[in-house]
């Protein structure tokens, strides 16, 4: 999951659709790769480090528009690209897990942990489908338009909120849990934060 991150903060979108095969022309725009189409209708923001295409609808950044060239998963997209464009990512680094039974009243912290898994759960399918609103509702509707930041931070952060619900909380191991809990702390509370703050006005 750390892979993800460093790859979003490292790779840029340009060079990447360009490494991928896209033909840009010098706005940043070409023919769509996923629909047919003769007028370029896909277009990416440099400054924003995301696309969008104005005929499908698709968008999203670097990692999904890999994902999506190469029908991939999200962390497969970012291995790719790591692997492609030499970003220097140390995929192989193990991460060393909490052990839980270092507490002695194991009963007790296995049932705060199970409190905090399923408040997280809540708290990261509220967030997507805060993004889920925003990608629809707040999408521009052609090259002229101003580009909304929901609309930025949906395509940024969707699939990979969602590849976390997935991965750690759906079809994750306890092991996993236990790795999300102790390593993406500031990520949960940041998380939290933000849907405190945007859900008065998302309503």
């Amino acid at each position: 999951m750390d892979l993800i991150r460093e790859v979003k903060q490292r790779a840029d979108i340009v060079r990447v659709a360009e490494y991928y095969g896209l033909k840009l022309d010098r706005a940043y725009k070409c023919v769509c790769p996923f629909h047919k189409e003769k007028t370029a209708s896909f277009s990416i923001s440099p400054s924003k480090q995301i696309w969008h295409c104005f005929g499908c609808g698709k968008g999203g950044d670097a990692i999904s528009l890999v994902s999506e060239l190469l029908n991939i998963n999200n962390y497969q997209a970012a291995k790719s690209i790591n692997d492609k464009l030499g970003l220097g990512i140390d995929t192989n680094q193990k991460t060393t897990h909490f052990e839980i039974n270092k507490y002695q009243n194991k009963r007790r912290i296995e049932e705060m942990f199970k409190q905090w898994e399923n408040k997280t759960f809540q708290l990261l399918c509220d967030y997507l489908h805060l993004m889920w609103h925003w990608a629809e509702e707040k999408a521009p509707k052609s090259p002229d338009d101003e580009v909304d930041e929901l609309f930025v931070e949906a395509m940024h952060n969707i699939d990979y909120i969602d590849y976390l619900l997935d991965e750690i909380f759906i079809n994750g191991t306890d092991e996993d849990k236990i790795w999300f809990w102790k390593t993406q702390k500031k990520v949960v509370s940041r998380i939290e934060a933000r849907v405190r703050a945007i859900r008065p006005i998302s309503k």
